[in-house]
């Protein structure tokens, strides 16, 4: 009986889960646009266009709050560390941690006579190193925080759907997807949690809607549009938190809602130009956080 007592005790022990992730809080780019609180300095990065070609960037809570695209140029990049060479995309790994169980878009195609800026896993954990190995993520269950590995699959689909051969636009829009996530580990806006708002780009409800409704007008219906109602706004948030849309999306705010900056150079590589691209098309207040992270980002790549 002794024995027995002894045992239960033991497979008590070994049954215990892991904690649950706590996220600290991020500075934020925005207000709006980040899942974490920002500085005081920081303010909405998408509740108000700032141009014709900006759009909302914003996180929504947990499974329902918390997006952008990219340009060419002549560089192309090989999925081998420093090659210069175009490549197809190669398949990752499978995740160590839970993949989105949410609804996938239809496979990329690759962009036809064009090659695509693709990144290494490598370089990836250079540029975000947070999310190396297991990351940020501290619960295997927890979909909606990815690491490296899981990312590296759905940002380099990403770059053949919208096209992406330059890699200073790949700077930008990792940098600024990294920033406004938590280095992917948030998928919708926690602070102040508003509705609607979500993926890795932390897109606003306005941007979610229209990017939702083009991959999946069938399930997204007009009058959604401008709707009042919170459930309705995380429901659409929702069809697009899974990878392939959710790390999609800075890229595809690029490509289709600032399409000044992509193709054109305007994005040249320099801090500067980034700077701009946020406060004039994307509608963010700048601050050193996300200098910063653009940085580390741009050193890596």
């Amino acid at each position: 009986m002794k024995v027995l007592v002894v045992f239960g005790a033991l497979s008590a022990l070994a049954q215990t889960g892991f904690a649950k992730c706590i996220p600290s809080p991020l500075p934020s780019l925005t207000s709006d646009y980040s899942a974490v609180p920002a500085s005081s300095d920081t303010s909405d990065y998408m509740s108000v266009p700032a141009s014709s070609d900006t759009l909302d960037y914003t996180q929504a809570p947990g499974t329902s709050d918390y997006t952008q695209a990219p340009a060419s140029s002549g560089y192309i990049e090989s999925s081998a560390a420093n090659s210069s060479s175009s490549v197809e995309t190669q398949p990752a790994p499978s995740p160590t941690y839970a993949t989105s169980s949410e609804p996938q878009s239809p496979e990329p195609e690759p962009s036809s006579g064009t090659s695509v800026y693709q990144l290494t896993e490598a370089k990836l954990d250079a540029a975000v190193p947070k999310a190396k190995g297991q990351g940020l993520c501290e619960n295997p269950s927890d979909t909606s925080c990815a690491n490296n590995k899981r990312a590296l699959v759905a940002l380099n689909n990403a770059a053949k759907t919208y096209g992406i051969t330059e890699r200073n636009e790949m700077v930008a829009i990792v940098s600024l997807m990294a920033f406004e996530s938590g280095s992917w580990q948030y998928n919708t806006n926690l602070y102040p949690g508003r509705p609607g708002q979500g993926t890795k780009a932390m897109l606003m409800y306005d941007f979610v809607y229209e990017y939702a409704k083009e991959l999946y007008p069938d399930k997204v219906q007009d009058s959604w549009a401008k709707t009042d109602s919170n459930s309705t706004k995380n429901q659409v948030r929702e069809l697009v938190l899974n990878d392939n849309d959710s790390f999609g999306s800075g890229f595809w705010y690029l490509a289709k809602k600032a399409p000044a900056y992509h193709n054109t150079q305007k994005l040249d590589g320099n801090l500067d130009s980034f700077k701009q691209y946020c406060e004039t098309a994307v509608g963010a207040s700048w601050d050193d956080a996300r200098g910063q992270m653009w940085e580390t980002v741009n050193s890596a790549l």
